[in-house]
């Protein structure tokens, strides 16, 4: 008679407990990455009577219940509903990983599905508690990863300038193969003596832009001349470059020549003799020809133009210091990396010595130049945005460039119920997870957040059956407590 009081007391107190789950569901329905729980209910055995039937052989057991206990709560991993925000920083995972994060003070990793990010003052990525977003440097020209080590995400808030190091030809670049021969002396001043002139803009180290123009002669069938000159009007630098107090003069800068030029008065008394760079094609593709003058990098199949302004002892000098009439010396500044510029022309293959994928081609259609550089001036950081999938966390500044800095990192565990929470959106475990980039299984998506699973109908209808438990159970101690009471009521 005493066990069913028991057993009784067990279901209110497993009752209670599933009350206690749905109340805590419920009021995170509307938390950002919640994950709902379930109870998990045990049954409890006081006793189990086995027999043995001797004439059919059988056996019968007798058991005896000891009512229920609460083992453990199970995280539901479902994923959410994705609301938009619009707020770029924002961030929501299609996958069952993890964004991590950095106690700065305790140093301490945690683990969150909350998505909702904001960068600090200091440039850094963090949560709404100040916990530093973790994630993997990208290479900001290539957008690959190039550290191994997991870091706090910092957007720098402004980038110095960088002096122009690479041109890069982009496809479509054609050079029309029904241009005619030309045989004069080359004058950047005539455009008699060239066939084409691309103008674009490069960087020196301090950030001043540098008007460079590439024009291209057709010397021969299939062979053509390029130059590639820097231009400066000394009324625009506001620098009287050869002392003659008039400021008209324009200067060139020969790259392939490694020489500084003055047109006075926008003319030269004699043209000077700039150096250049031969391009060949071959007849049948209209590809690029590997010559002495193009460079292989065979590390990363590329195919390239040197201009050499490594300072000697010539005179006029793009970067000797030592030169009256040098760019350093005028402007105080130096041009190139490492005293070089590399003009990328092809990437991939040689087959008969043709590169395979050619950027710049030789066809019987009109001029086409696209091209590209890698330097910039100092700019301010005016906006941040994630490209979705990815990952890649995108800093835009005020100079136009658009600079790839990190890549969020993912944690991805195995058994999820290793995972504790801890409270404010995060979770602590007790293994290591799996440290992944995102993509695949788990895609970024930026500008929204991962609302909570919490399935309010499904709580609502827990709720309902919680409450009829403990009840059902509640009646169990009164009619256990009424049965008793006429048993002792026998013997009065």
């Amino acid at each position: 008679m005493l066990r069913s009081f028991f057993n009784a007391v067990t279901g209110m107190d497993v009752s209670r407990f599933w009350l206690d789950v749905v109340s805590d569901n419920l009021a995170n329905s509307n938390t950002v990455g919640f994950k709902a729980s379930r109870p998990i209910f045990q049954e409890m055995v006081s006793q189990v009577i086995v027999g043995l039937n001797t004439t059919t052989g059988t056996i019968k057991t007798t058991t005896f219940g000891a009512g229920a206990i609460t083992d453990s709560t199970q995280k539901l991993w479902t994923i959410g509903n994705f609301k938009q925000t619009d707020i770029t920083t924002d961030l929501a995972i299609e996958g069952k990983a993890l964004f991590i994060l950095r106690d700065a003070i305790t140093n301490q990793q945690y683990y969150t599905r909350d998505g909702r990010f904001r960068i600090n003052r200091e440039g850094y990525l963090i949560n709404p508690n100040g916990l530093y977003v973790q994630g993997f440097k990208v290479d900001p020209v290539t957008g690959e990863v190039v550290g191994t080590q997991l870091e706090d995400i910092r957007i720098e808030t402004q980038i110095q300038p960088k002096a122009t190091g690479e041109i890069y030809f982009i496809q479509p670049t054609n050079l029309d193969d029904r241009s005619p021969i030309i045989s004069n002396t080359f004058n950047p001043l005539d455009p008699g003596t060239y066939n084409y002139k691309y103008t674009f803009t490069i960087y020196d180290s301090l950030g001043r832009p540098v008007t460079a123009e590439v024009y291209f002669v057709k010397r021969n069938t299939n062979e053509w001349n390029v130059y590639l000159l820097g231009r400066l009007e000394e009324k625009d630098i506001n620098v009287d470059w050869n002392g003659d107090t008039d400021n008209t003069d324009i200067v060139f800068l020969d790259f392939f020549g490694n020489k500084v030029y003055i047109a006075d008065d926008g003319n030269f008394n004699t043209v000077p003799s700039f150096a250049a760079k031969t391009l060949q094609f071959d007849p049948g593709t209209g590809k690029l020809i590997k010559n002495t003058d193009i460079i292989q990098d065979v590390a990363n199949q590329k195919f390239y133009l040197r201009a050499d302004i490594t300072p000697s002892s010539n005179t006029d000098e793009i970067n000797d210091p030592n030169d009256s009439n040098s760019y350093i010396s005028k402007l105080g500044a130096i041009l190139g990396s490492n005293n070089e510029i590399k003009i990328y022309v092809g990437e991939g293959i040689l087959q008969n010595n043709v590169i395979q994928t050619s950027y710049i081609t030789q066809h019987a259609s009109d001029f086409v130049v696209t091209m590209d550089q890698d330097g910039y001036a100092r700019g301010e950081l005016i906006d941040v945005f994630v490209l979705s999938e990815d990952g890649i966390i995108v800093g835009v500044y005020s100079n136009g460039e658009t600079l790839p800095m990190y890549r969020v990192a993912l944690a991805q565990f195995t058994d999820p119920e290793e995972l504790v929470r801890k409270g404010a959106n995060l979770y602590a475990s007790v293994k290591p997870p799996t440290i992944l980039l995102p993509g695949g299984a788990n895609k970024i998506r930026s500008g929204m957040v991962e609302m909570s699973n919490v399935d309010i109908a499904k709580e609502f209808i827990n709720l309902i059956t919680a409450q009829r438990t403990y009840q059902a159970n509640a009646r169990i101690i009164t009619s256990a407590n009424t049965i008793l009471e006429d048993t002792i009521n026998l013997v009065r």
